[in-house]
């Protein structure tokens, strides 16, 4: 599609930062779209990516879908606070593009939200084998 940035633009400021950037996921899906238009439509005030609120759209996305969703956003640069409630088939590598991030504050890898059953079955696939050492040299940058 062909289509100009500008209305792109102005329609995904109505959208959370989860829907926008997961709607300029959409439109780069065909190639045409230039990282410099995601940029654009995902914007600059991405301090907090929290996808407690899109609990349907939270479960069906992979640690592909995170990774690029982190990307897009330029999470290791700008994100504070990186909140994965409700996204139950990651493992985490979808995380590693926050390696060694020195901007994160917090990161809240619950799997359901607050008040909600905790159990889940069948069990999630997040791995510490996969989370910890992205959270190691995120933390050794923090303190060092």
């Amino acid at each position: 599609y062909d289509l100009p940035i500008e209305p792109l633009v102005y329609v995904a400021k109505f959208l959370s930062m989860p829907s926008r950037a997961m709607f300029a996921l959409a439109l780069a899906d065909d190639g045409s779209f230039t990282e410099s238009n995601s940029r654009q439509i995902v914007g600059d005030e991405c301090e907090t990516l929290d996808f407690g609120d899109e609990k349907e759209l939270a479960a069906k996305l992979s640690d592909g879908d995170i990774d690029t969703i982190l990307r897009c956003v330029d999470a290791v640069n700008k994100v504070k606070i990186l909140r994965l409630t409700n996204c139950i088939n990651i493992t985490g590598v979808g995380l590693e593009s926050l390696r060694g991030s020195d901007t994160i504050e917090k990161i809240d890898l619950s799997l359901v939200g607050e008040h909600e059953d905790q159990s889940l079955l069948p069990e999630p696939p997040i791995s510490c084998e996969h989370v910890l050492p992205i959270l190691d040299t995120i933390i050794n940058v923090e303190g060092g």
